[in-house]
């Protein structure tokens, strides 16, 4: 047995001994070897059961024959009073053994001889480690007790339905399993064969896998047919694992009904390609279609046209009409694209206000009538937006797809171009496309061939600036061209866990770091928020998973947009990317700015709920600038909050910072959320966040941000 000591424990001793002098020897011997050892010492019986039931030691030493109290006598009130505590008994030369061999038999640990001090050392080294082992144990079995209890209110509350079987009989099910099969409650199915229900035609298949289940001690899955109560049978899988109830050894079996998950993923098939607000395509099917189409080698008889349809002044509306009726009006502008197309054409929503209709009228004859006819009829339709009419026009540019112009890229970007033109002259007006037109009109090369994604799905940009960093965001999502920072968020508190924020830098044709302050603007006004979020999320995760499985306890702080909060499929992919990753929710604190989840409310509560379930936490960035903030913490699910950079600045010289500062922080941790303050710079504001109980600290005065990860946390 391993007798070493723990080094950050002292031992408190209960020393039954008449002689002060030997007391002190004993205690000596045992500092001598490293033990930190505390002791009361007792001489008599009444003293010894009122240090018993005042404070439990952690052993008792006991001189046989002090304060005239028999071996077996002293073995009673211990047991009476400490029960498992440890006692060793210490006796003289002239001891009788039968004493002895008693109070071991009633429980004492060990015996030693008073004039052999090194057993002594060793013993009590031994029995203390023994009780740290049965400490620990308890604690042990404290949290498996604990954890089966969380893990039943889980299987109770589950969505799956889950069942317990013993020898093919239920013993327990949750509701969803019962609200499967059409049952009310437990009593209804308790004692019932699992047979009753599988389907009759699979029964035999149904007993045969329950034979092979017996033999083996690892879970199994089966896909078979399930009947109801009511008779409806359905293809069900079943997935079967050991397990036990009230340490009974049972079989866990799992049942999903599979009609249910094909409906699902139906649905998130329609979600992914999908405009949610009108119903048609959208964006990315578009590209993606179009890129199978320009894939195809025999594009000679398939050559088609693409009209790219924007409507004219849309930003004036909007602020005119306002935003809910504005976007009424796309409704409705999609809803008369819809009657004028052909089923056999692809129509989607591009951008904000934008449309796009992909279609076999290849020639000039066909695209151009066509393009007139969409013109006319949003011309002469009155659309009646609450109290206003309005008569909103349309500018359509026009490329066609042929063997010579077979590059999706280039078809995008030659039909937007068209659409600039005639949206130069005016709009309300269709122009096709025509390289020579185009180098007059602009002078140079139109055409971006960088990227399929670089046209703003809202009003194009007026500066040449903004295209550029549209280029190269463009760019860095296809080819990887971001790159990663980090910086540490370290705890005032004494967690040594590694906790870093994740920043995202874009670089230029030279490799040069663009900072964030100089592209997210660009990169909000082109909608490619929500794509930037997908890049950074999941090589977030990659490095997150590497740092893991070397050891190391790290965990990220990932931003979201406010496109990603309104983005409806962002939690599934999120979900689908750990699971491809290997990662865990767990590892993970995704963070929201304050204003975009004040301006987003059910959008963001819905993604800050779904993001908990898969056990991701939730910071609040940005965060102290606005009143009322308690509302929001009472009813999000926030785990940490991000104060506000300008709370931070100047601190060390503005009390009414100061004062205010504490403040938002009491109000923060009486919720249970944890605060981490931004922008600190220099040791000074770092004590002052310390007195003011701030739990984390971010900023420069730590370190910069880095692409390396490895900040010693034990500095602060």
């Amino acid at each position: 047995m391993n007798s070493k000591l723990r080094p950050d424990n002292s031992i408190s001793l209960l020393i039954l001994d008449e002689s002060p002098n030997d007391t002190e020897t004993y205690v000596s011997a045992l500092r001598n070897t490293g033990m930190a050892v505390h002791y009361n010492r007792l001489d008599r019986e009444d003293k010894l059961i009122e240090a018993l039931d005042d404070k439990e030691p952690d052993m008792i030493l006991y001189t046989s024959g002090a304060g005239n109290i028999s071996p077996n006598h002293a073995m009673s009130i211990c047991n009476s009073r400490r029960k498992g505590t440890p006692v060793i008994i210490i006796y003289p030369e002239e001891q009788e053994p039968e004493p002895l061999l008693e109070a071991m038999r009633a429980g004492a640990r060990d015996v030693v001889s008073k004039d052999d001090l090194d057993h002594l050392q060793l013993v009590v080294a031994r029995e203390y480690t023994d009780l740290q082992i049965r400490r620990d144990l308890e604690q042990i079995k404290a949290k498996l007790n604990e954890s089966e209890q969380r893990c039943n209110t889980l299987v109770e509350n589950s969505r799956d339905a889950i069942a317990y079987i013993h020898e093919g009989m239920y013993i327990h099910a949750n509701k969803g399993y019962l609200d499967m099969f059409g049952y009310v409650e437990m009593d209804d199915i308790e004692g019932l064969p699992i047979m009753d229900m599988i389907a009759p035609q699979d029964h035999q298949s149904f007993k045969k896998f329950l034979r092979s289940l017996d033999s083996t001690s690892e879970g199994s899955t089966l896909e078979s047919n399930c009947q109801s109560s009511d008779g409806k049978v359905f293809k069900a899988h079943l997935e079967f694992a050991p397990a036990s109830i009230d340490g009974e050894p049972c079989t866990q079996i799992i049942i999903r009904d599979q009609s249910l998950d094909t409906e699902l993923e139906e649905k998130i098939q329609l979600l992914a390609t999908q405009d949610t607000q009108t119903g048609l395509f959208n964006r990315r099917y578009l590209l993606d279609r179009l890129s199978e189409i320009t894939a195809d080698e025999d594009i000679t008889h398939n050559q088609y046209a693409l009209h790219y349809i924007q409507i004219d002044n849309f930003q004036k509306i909007r602020a005119a009409v306002g935003v809910v009726n504005s976007d009424s009006l796309i409704k409705e502008v999609a809803n008369i694209l819809t009657d004028a197309n052909d089923q056999s054409d692809l129509l989607s929503r591009f951008g904000d206000h934008t449309f796009v209709i992909l279609s076999k009228k290849s020639k000039l004859l066909e695209a151009e009538p066509f393009a007139e006819h969409i013109r006319s009829i949003i011309e002469d339709n009155s659309f009646q937006l609450s109290d206003n009419s309005i008569q909103p026009t349309c500018s359509i540019g026009i490329s066609y797809l042929t063997p010579e112009n077979n590059h999706s890229q280039e078809l995008i970007n030659q039909a937007y171009n068209a659409c600039e033109a005639a949206r130069g002259e005016g709009g309300n007006i269709f122009f096709s496309y025509n390289a020579e037109e185009m180098q007059q009109r602009y002078g140079g090369d139109t055409e971006d061939s960088d990227s399929t994604e670089s046209l703003t799905q809202q009003e194009a940009p007026d500066s040449s600036e903004e295209s550029r960093i549209g280029e190269l965001i463009e760019h860095a999502l296809e080819h990887d061209h971001f790159r990663l920072v980090y910086q540490p968020i370290v705890s005032l508190q004494g967690d040594t866990r590694e906790h870093y924020a994740v920043l995202t830098r874009l670089l230029d044709e030279n490799d040069t770091e663009i900072p964030p302050v100089e592209f997210m603007d660009h990169a909000r006004r082109l909608n490619l928020m929500s794509q930037i979020d997908r890049w950074v999320i999941k090589h977030s995760m990659e490095e997150l998973t590497q740092q893991r499985n070397q050891g190391h306890k790290t965990k990220f702080f990932i931003n979201i947009s406010k496109s990603g909060i309104e983005d409806e499929t962002l939690l599934l992919w999120i979900c689908d990317c750990l699971r491809e990753l290997n990662a865990k929710g767990a590892w993970v604190i995704f963070q929201l700015h304050e204003a975009d989840v004040r301006a987003h409310t059910q959008s963001a509560k819905k993604l800050i709920e779904g993001l908990k379930k898969i056990r991701c936490q939730i910071a609040i960035d940005r965060f102290g600038l606005t009143p009322n903030n308690e509302m929001l913490l009472k009813h999000m699910p926030i785990d940490y909050i991000k104060l506000d950079q300008s709370l931070t600045n100047g601190l060390c010289q503005s009390q009414e910072k100061q004062d205010q500062l504490s403040e938002i922080n009491r109000s923060v941790q009486s919720f249970n959320i944890k605060s981490i303050a931004m922008g600190v710079e220099d040791a000074n504001s770092l004590a002052v966040l310390w007195t003011v109980g701030i739990n984390y600290i971010q900023g420069y005065f730590m370190q910069k941000p880095s692409e390396s990860i490895t900040y010693d946390t034990s500095m602060v």
